[in-house]
């Protein structure tokens, strides 16, 4: 799980479970049926170190629908019980100032909403690219860079794509072959409150991407499916700040040594290696630790 903050929805898995709720309702769905959905579809009881985040995304979509059942209110106020609370448990203070943020939101969620949100209509963006896809992004004027889509999945109305970014940037026109050659690009600061902080690997909605869709162009494929695990949770990205992110990082690198424990190169990314992965793995632990703290 990709985690910010504290807050109601400073974590991914919130968030996910809030924006299903939305497109569901937005698609005409009765609300309760869209809380069974939810509730079978994330089996909060079976992975049970994600039952608060998933009941409070539920409970969270339905009060600012204008319509929360007792049942849901029931099962968010036992997120507060330790048993449902694991993922926090390592850093105390963060358990405690979580719960404070849940008790919160629970009294604050018995009051109806004054305005629900009304039902929108539902636009389609499906898939841009497909697993394996190799794509060059223009990040500014005449200046491009190379990435790898590890993972598509079209939804009901929108579509996703897990992308990895590499370090491969040119002011001409790069090649497949150039991004084979390159590296896993790495955040060092990572944008507002770090939240990308690390191997620069997210995941982006078609509906997001819209926007700036025609700055990329699918250069390549490769026929890999399993990828390098660079890290724990995958965050969501926002594609629209994907030159911020470059460019801060270019000019932090100006003045700044990168703290990134191991170069990773694209090759050593297109396969499985338990040892890399332990050591990538125990990087993400620590920063994600440090953002907590912050």
């Amino acid at each position: 799980m990709g985690t910010w903050g504290t807050g109601i929805l400073q974590n991914d898995t919130t968030v996910d479970v809030w924006t299903e709720f939305k497109e569901l309702y937005n698609s005409g769905h009765d609300i309760k049926k869209i809380r069974k959905h939810l509730e079978k579809e994330h089996q909060p009881n079976k992975f049970q170190e994600y039952y608060s985040e998933i009941w409070t995304g539920i409970a969270y979509g339905q009060w600012m629908c204008g319509e929360l059942e007792a049942y849901t209110l029931e099962k968010v106020k036992a997120a507060t019980n330790d048993k449902w609370m694991s993922l926090w448990a390592e850093d105390k203070k963060q358990l405690q100032k979580r719960i404070k943020v849940l008790s919160e939101f629970i009294l604050k969620i018995q009051t109806p909403r004054p305005s629900p949100l009304k039902r929108k209509r539902v636009v389609v963006r499906q898939c841009y690219f497909k697993t394996g896809d190799i794509i060059s992004i223009e990040i500014n004027d005449h200046q491009f860079a190379g990435a790898i889509v590890t993972n598509h999945h079209d939804y009901r109305n929108d579509g996703e794509h897990r992308i990895v970014f590499t370090d491969c940037i040119s002011n001409t026109e790069i090649t497949l072959e150039d991004v084979l050659k390159a590296n896993i690009f790495y955040l060092d600061k990572g944008g507002a409150n770090n939240y990308y902080r690390g191997y620069f690997e997210a995941s982006f909605s078609a509906r997001n991407m819209v926007k700036k869709i025609k700055l990329v162009n699918k250069i390549g494929e490769i026929t890999t499916k399993e990828f390098l695990w660079l890290k724990v949770g995958i965050p969501v990205g926002d594609w629209n700040i994907i030159t911020e992110l470059y460019n801060e990082q270019i000019a932090f690198l100006s003045t700044n040594q990168s703290d990134k424990p191991i170069n990773v190169t694209v090759q050593e990314f297109l396969k499985r290696d338990e040892k890399l992965e332990a050591i990538l793995i125990a990087w993400d632990k620590k920063i994600f630790k440090e953002k907590l703290n912050k």
